[in-house]
């Protein structure tokens, strides 16, 4: 079933990349590509603990912060989190961000922007943390 599941996923960013999704040479990102409110989903497991499941709302100010509550599922036990941090998006649209949790905890990530900035693939990449977490966000829209 794993091998499955990495399969499907591995041929849905191939897709996404093949398709033109991610921004090509001529689409310049910066921190003002992630701008508003953002639905993440993501999942995953961590060693030693458990499966891993999250659901959050995201808001980047289009400067480099950002905030966040993330509503998670670890092992069977439920946990809400708020979240503040940074994020840096370079030219080619990819991103790397740093997490503060309520709960003490710091984690970093590896991101990169779909759709024109409609959305973003998350990968948790914290130094010396065996978990393997991924998720995908998409922008909220509101109406004006």
């Amino acid at each position: 079933m794993r091998l499955r599941s990495g399969l499907t996923a591995g041929l849905a960013i191939l897709a996404v990349v093949c398709s033109g999704g991610i921004a090509e040479g001529k689409d310049i990102c910066s921190n003002a590509s992630l701008d508003g409110s953002y639905g993440l989903q993501a999942a995953g497991s961590i060693i030693g603990v458990g499966n891993f499941a999250a659901v959050g709302r995201f808001i980047f100010d289009g400067k480099g912060n950002l905030s966040a509550t993330l509503f998670t599922r670890v092992n069977g036990n439920n946990n809400k989190l708020s979240i503040t941090g940074t994020y840096s998006v370079s030219p080619d649209c990819t991103v790397s961000d740093t997490w503060n949790a309520s709960n003490g905890g710091v984690s970093t990530h590896e991101s990169v922007i779909v759709d024109n900035g409609h959305g973003y693939f998350i990968l948790n990449n914290t130094l010396g943390d065996g978990s393997v977490i991924s998720g995908e966000a998409r922008k909220q829209f509101t109406e004006d």
